[in-house]
């Protein structure tokens, strides 16, 4: 396999698994960010490691000079520390925002880079706060819990044993994206999509409706088409994608501007137990990839011209419970984080079809469980 260029690779890895919101079975704890490279001849090299809890969301500001790490934890609420990102990926410390809620796990920028809405998953708790010129996490502007059950019908946690049993007693906030003026934030809990109209002037978010999802399927990521309207969005509970389209039309009236209209399984079975975790479209965005904690894989979707998409492979990623990959920015390879296996593994990528071959590279890293191409 022969890439376009090197590439400077950040791995995070779970340094402190007694407290987090599930139970990593990972042989041992890893010790923070690997700065990492990937060579034009597929190969890995290990730079530098930067050690923190558990940092388990890399996040860049649209400079590419800094990066946000997102702490996650439930014995505290959440922490982000931004670096600066040096030579070979080595980052160094800059400054820290302490978040609302528990187990943080989510930062969007907003267009403007002035603000940006992080996301607390345990509780549900959303925040959007100040974002300096130089990307420092500052005041919080807004803070609210997400749901939409009434009071009565749901339940916070208590701890990890029942929300190990009882994922959907109560919200629990996932991600957030913005698209023209809305903001749509996924929440497993609820099973529903919230819809938000953001409003850059203030620097606030104004809930206008929900869009409900099959009961059980635990909405979890989404990934926006970057040429068409539409959405694609990973349930993590029932292992499907949902495909929606977008409606920007008569902007000023209060409708749900995201509509679901396919639904496509990533599993060959889906009675296997197994949870989908990442989702990403090819550079190119004629193909999409979500990778299968239990099942081990990746499932891989040809994306028609519409949007809509058909299942076309499964590829095993060599390790168990593969919590995240990345493509390279010239598509040629995927990188597989298996969490449970303790080490990332690189699988070629043929552009023109999509399918994946794995290569015999593989570096042990303890526990990793998130990877961010930067400098690219």
């Amino acid at each position: 396999m022969k890439l376009d260029k090197s590439y400077s690779l950040l791995v995070g890895s779970y340094s402190e698994m007694d407290v987090l919101a599930h139970q990593p079975y990972a042989p041992k704890a890893g010790k923070g960010i690997y700065a990492m490279t990937l060579g034009a001849d597929g190969k890995l090299a290990l730079n530098s490691t930067s050690a923190a809890l558990n940092p388990a969301v890399l996040i860049p500001h649209s400079d590419g000079k800094s990066i946000y790490a997102i702490l996650e934890t439930i014995q505290s609420n959440g922490e982000i520390t931004r670096y600066t990102i040096g030579k070979d990926g080595a980052l160094t410390p800059q400054d820290s925002f302490s978040a609302g809620g528990k187990s943080t796990c989510y930062l969007a920028l907003a267009p403007n880079k002035d603000a940006a809405i992080v996301i607390n998953y345990w509780d549900a708790i959303v925040e959007v706060v100040n974002v300096s010129e130089c990307g420092k996490l500052g005041e919080v502007t807004q803070s609210f819990k997400q749901y939409y059950r009434p009071k009565s019908d749901w339940r916070q946690v208590e701890n990890r044993e029942d929300h190990w049993v009882n994922r959907q007693v109560g919200p629990h906030a996932h991600c957030a994206h913005f698209w023209h003026d809305w903001v749509f934030i996924p929440d497993l809990g609820e099973n529903a999509v919230f819809q938000y109209r953001w409003d850059a002037h203030t620097k606030t978010l104004a809930r206008e409706t929900w869009i409900e999802f099959e009961a059980g399927s635990g909405p979890r990521h989404m990934v926006m088409h970057p040429n068409l309207d539409i959405c694609y969005i990973s349930n993590e509970l029932f292992n499907t994608v949902c495909v929606a389209s977008l409606d920007n039309s008569e902007p000023t009236s209060v409708k749900p501007r995201l509509v679901p209209f396919q639904y496509e399984s990533t599993l060959e079975n889906r009675e296997n137990v197994s949870y989908v975790s990442e989702i990403k479209l090819s550079p190119d965005a004629r193909f999409l990839y979500v990778s299968n904690r239990g099942d081990n894989s990746l499932a891989i979707f040809k994306v028609h011209e519409d949007g809509s998409i058909k299942r076309i492979g499964i590829t095993p990623t060599g390790g168990n419970f593969p919590r995240h990959f990345t493509i390279t920015p010239d598509g040629k390879a995927i990188v597989v984080a298996n969490q449970d296996s303790g080490h990332i593994r690189v699988l070629a990528r043929n552009v023109e079809t999509g399918e994946l071959t794995m290569t015999d590279e593989i570096f042990d890293i303890p526990a990793p469980n998130y990877l961010r191409f930067v400098n690219a």
